[in-house]
């Protein structure tokens, strides 16, 4: 269709007959998101109140389907990138940010730390030049005052605010150091989400990591007595490396926990039914 039918069929947008707009509504969320400009324009020619509410749902629908198939596909990519992923989670909620603006404030930390890092220093050493950088550095913290917060789960808000719950912190976390070449990896640990730094050839854990805990260095020792302390029960799984899918889930999953204690009902579904991708 030609760009004068399309403006055409928007400016139909607040026509009074329900049967009417019914039909140019069904017409126009058959289109990607290169028509979201376009509708936007409209509205602030329009301006009445009647097509801003028509011209803002239909724009949330196209927005929202074409996450869902970015979403999918990601999902389903053999090396899927996990910052990325935590970009698509963000978008749902703030659908005006960019990757390219979240990539570049990553990658002046990386920056950072590429210059701290030297070839002769041990893991140990590496992993608290990643502390020093990213906890005295640039401040980031967990939210120990309100870690259900919604925007702790959001990758955006977590590097505008410095805050974070521990799967956001882990998330970024893991990228900085992979970007850096070093094998960090997430593992599914009850409570706190931890990392592992593992041995390249035999993907063995030497030592842990809490990154919500200023990236404190644990030992396997360290855990069982935790374990142990908190009755938890040994799980051969928890040790067990995550894949970038698991630790999307789990950051979902403490999302969904987060409404449900704000009694957030509507964004309580939504969670409910991204998560289903992970089953299809």
């Amino acid at each position: 269709m030609e760009k004068n039918q399309i403006s055409a069929l928007i400016n139909l947008l607040d026509d009074p007959d329900p049967i009417v707009y019914n039909a140019i509504f069904e017409k126009i969320i058959c289109y990607d998101e290169n028509i979201i400009p376009v509708l936007k324009t409209a509205a602030d020619s329009n301006k009445t109140p009647l097509f801003a509410d028509r011209s803002e749902k239909i724009i949330t629908i196209i927005r929202k389907r074409s996450l869902d198939e970015e979403f999918k596909k990601w999902i389903t990519e053999k090396d899927n990138d996990l910052i990325y992923g935590a970009y698509i989670i963000a978008k749902y909620h703030y659908p005006e940010i960019t990757f390219k603006e979240l990539d570049n404030n990553l990658s002046s930390i990386v920056q950072d730390l590429h210059q701290e890092m030297n070839y002769y220093l041990t893991g140990l050493q590496q992993i608290r030049k990643i502390n020093h950088v990213l906890f005295d550095i640039y401040r980031f913290t967990g939210d120990f005052s309100n870690i259900i917060d919604p925007r702790n789960s959001f990758v955006n808000k977590v590097i505008e605010r410095k805050k974070s719950n521990d799967i956001s912190l882990a998330i970024l976390y893991i990228h900085i150091a992979q970007k850096l070449g070093l094998p960090v990896y997430g593992i599914d640990f009850p409570g706190n989400f931890l990392l592992a730094f593992v041995d390249d050839k035999t993907k063995e854990a030497i030592f842990f990591i809490n990154p919500f805990n200023k990236g404190t260095i644990v030992t396997r020792r360290d855990i069982d007595n935790f374990m142990k302390n908190h009755k938890i029960i040994y799980r051969a799984n928890y040790f067990e490396l995550c894949s970038n899918n698991a630790i999307i889930k789990r950051l979902l999953k403490f999302l969904m926990q987060s409404y449900l204690q704000k009694n957030d009902r509507e964004n309580v579904k939504e969670i409910k039914r991204i998560l289903l991708f992970f089953e299809t």
